[in-house]
């Protein structure tokens, strides 16, 4: 029984030695046989369950109740875990000895520390007991949990074929006994541990000063589970990641379920090429069946008493592993949420459709890790996919891509509605074809794309940087980006279109240059985006000379092909960081961002000698036979420091060229504050 686990010593010596071990001293223990009944007892009287039914607060049902467990743990061949009537937590544990006859280790006496106060009020009030006296009791016992019963169980089953008969070498016992402590006492040590590295430096400081081992290594499975990593922690280039080939983390992944797993020669060779051991001993890390990996001992002879041992300390640092990861697992859940908060944030800024769709697969392939992505959206004739953005893709490529819907992954995700997850596209029945050049991985993912409930599109990813296959969890990870996003699309259209009207409510019919309402908004931004970063900028106000008196020689059709072919010109000469807008009539206004004024004149110069030598259409009708420009110049903030003062300074200036014989271009200057000059 109990594991086939057989026990050959004297049962009374059987308690005396466990009570020697710190893990089970609050406990009371005793030994029962099918035959004898109570063989030996070893606990404190005076607790409630000093005896185990003989005591003020058993009842008759106690004793019964005790032989249902012990049955159920004989027949399942298991230890049983249970609460007595008072709450107590209990466990008994089946054994054999060597005459092949049935024992009974019961403990028990401990206080359970998820009973709650209602669960005692009963009890006080069923058993008609003085409740001070007794709530008194209770709060002396020693408690404890259910994960914590289950630890002494486990190191109970590694301590029992380490006794034997008379006492099995005193030495190795006192040795054996002294471990066990030792890695009992490491239990609030590793509970403490904040990070997986501290349980792991923990782990190898244990094995090296109790065992003196030379050469220690994690193995742990990375993505599907189906790959091992060893990182070595002692003696193995520590630190360094080592990628197990499919053969020999295959080898490792069949026998996790033994106990350990020892090897030599050939067959460690066989598993390790890469290194040089001669000796392996290779034990799970188990937490109720899930395997959290593998710890590797080399080059050391380890006896079965030590492995058992080591299995003890594998067994709570699993436990611990465990709970790290799952807590890792809800900060990175948490954080994802953070992530996808800020993403869909990101997204309801963008007016853009193109832009939008962009930083939807931008954002989409950052949140999965994945080498390339595409969204495909249906045609206006909602007849063919095409790709409308896309991440590592040929740009050329991806713009001739299309698909009619129910064609290839995608066309088939568009009419089922149902994603399509394909871990190895070699293998999977759905897809059924060989590896395409153009993935770098076998495993992709494809999500419709909904909006309002309807289909407009799928979403397309696949070759994760690190490898891996795309899993489930990547699957729900993205579906709610994508949700979200759908509900953006049609906010974005709308944006868009708004974006649209209003670039055109700010734009001059004729000449397609901004008009003077933009040019407002663009000297507000102007002034106090220089005035924080304290820098300079220039307004060019220019005015066509005589331009009248061609309309009047040359018709109106005439002077409106002049004002676009001068907004042309203009346009072409400006910086893409300057703003060329139409100021009414024939004249326009140039700003000019981080220019002062010498720079500025620089640049108006360059302008006016370019519109000189550019022929227009009968302009030999004109004052010296050529369609000329004169330019008026002020400057921020030696000139003005609001858009009304900057824009009066460089009309003044304008006028003084226009007064000094036009063609030409003027500075403002102080003086021309107290002139007041009108042209006819």
């Amino acid at each position: 029984m109990a594991d086939n686990i057989l026990f050959t010593a004297d049962p009374v010596e059987l308690l005396d030695t466990l009570r020697e071990f710190s893990f089970l001293q609050p406990y009371n223990l005793a030994v029962f046989s099918e035959r004898e009944g109570l063989i030996a007892f070893r606990g404190e009287k005076n607790r409630m369950c000093g005896t185990f039914g003989e005591n003020w607060l058993c009842l008759e049902g106690c004793d019964k109740n005790y032989k249902q467990e012990i049955d159920r743990a004989v027949s399942e061949r298991k230890a049983r875990i249970f609460n007595c009537s008072s709450g107590l937590l209990n466990f008994v544990l089946p054994f054999q000895d060597r005459e092949q006859h049935i024992h009974y280790l019961l403990a028990g006496g401990i206080r359970d520390q998820a009973t709650d106060l209602e669960h005692l009020e009963t009890i006080i009030r069923d058993r008609q007991i003085n409740g001070i006296y007794f709530l008194e009791q209770w709060e002396q016992l020693p408690s404890t949990t259910r994960l914590a019963v289950k630890d002494v169980i486990d190191n109970i089953y590694g301590v029992l074929p380490l006794i034997g008969d008379n006492n099995y070498y005193a030495r190795v016992y006192e040795r054996t006994v002294d471990l066990i402590n030792t890695i009992s006492d490491l239990g609030p040590e590793i509970d403490r541990a904040e990070t997986v590295d501290d349980v792991i430096q923990l782990l190898s400081e244990t094995l090296t000063v109790l065992f003196n081992i030379p050469r220690i290594a994690i193995l742990y499975p990375q993505g599907n589970k189906r790959q091992l990593i060893l990182k070595g922690l002692l003696g193995l280039d520590n630190g360094a990641a080592i990628r197990l080939g499919a053969k020999s983390s295959g080898a490792l992944m069949q026998r996790k379920g033994e106990r350990s797993l020892v090897l030599r020669g050939k067959q460690l060779k066989n598993l390790f090429p890469y290194l040089d051991a001669e000796h392996l001993s290779c034990l799970p890390l188990l937490v109720d069946n899930k395997l959290i990996g593998f710890l590797a001992l080399f080059d050391h002879e380890l006896s079965q008493r030590d492995l058992m041992i080591i299995e003890l300390l594998c067994s709570r640092i699993a436990g611990k592993l465990l709970r790290l990861r799952r807590r890792r697992n809800r900060e990175q859940e948490n954080q994802r949420s953070r992530q996808l908060l800020d993403m869909v944030s990101r997204l309801a800024q963008l007016e853009n459709s193109q832009h939008f769709y962009q930083g939807l697969v931008e954002m989409a392939t950052d949140l999965l890790d994945a080498g390339k992505g595409s969204l495909m959206l249906l045609d206006d004739r909602r007849e063919k996919l095409a790709i409308v953005a896309s991440i590592g893709m040929n740009r050329q490529l991806a713009r001739n891509m299309k698909l009619l819907k129910g064609q290839g992954i995608a066309g088939r995700v568009m009419i089922t509605g149902s994603p399509m997850l394909v871990h190895d596209i070699e293998q999977d029945q759905r897809v059924s074809i060989d590896k395409r050049p153009r993935f770098a991985t076998q495993s992709f993912l494809c999500l419709p794309f909904r909006s309002e409930n309807e289909i407009i599109g799928v979403l397309n990813l696949s070759d994760k940087n690190n490898g891996s296959a795309f899993t489930v969890a990547d699957l729900k990870t993205v579906e709610p980006l994508l949700e979200h996003a759908g509900s953006l699309v049609r906010r974005a259209g709308t944006l868009e279109r708004a974006s649209l009207l209003e670039e055109l409510s700010s734009c001059d019919s004729l000449t397609g240059l901004h008009n003077r309402r933009f040019l407002d908004q663009r000297l507000d931004e102007e002034l106090n985006r220089s005035s924080r970063q304290k820098l300079e900028f220039s307004v060019l106000l220019l005015d066509i000379d005589h331009f009248k008196n061609y309309n009047d020689h040359c018709g109106h059709l005439a002077g409106d092909k002049a004002l676009k072919k001068l907004s042309h010109l203009l346009r072409r000469s400006a910086r893409e960081m300057d703003s060329v807008t139409r100021f009414g009539g024939e004249e326009f206004c140039i700003l000019l961002p981080e220019t002062g004024r010498e720079p500025a004149r620089m640049v108006a110069e360059r302008i006016r000698h370019g519109i000189e030598r550019e022929p227009f259409y009968q302009e030999e009708v004109l004052p010296g036979g050529r369609l000329t420009i004169s330019i008026g110049i002020s400057s921020y903030p030696a000139d003005g420091d609001s858009a009304e003062a900057l824009l009066e300074a460089a009309d003044r200036a304008l006028y003084q060229a226009k007064d000094n014989g036009r063609n030409r271009i003027q500075l403002f200057e102080p003086t021309l504050r107290q002139q007041r000059i009108v042209f006819i």
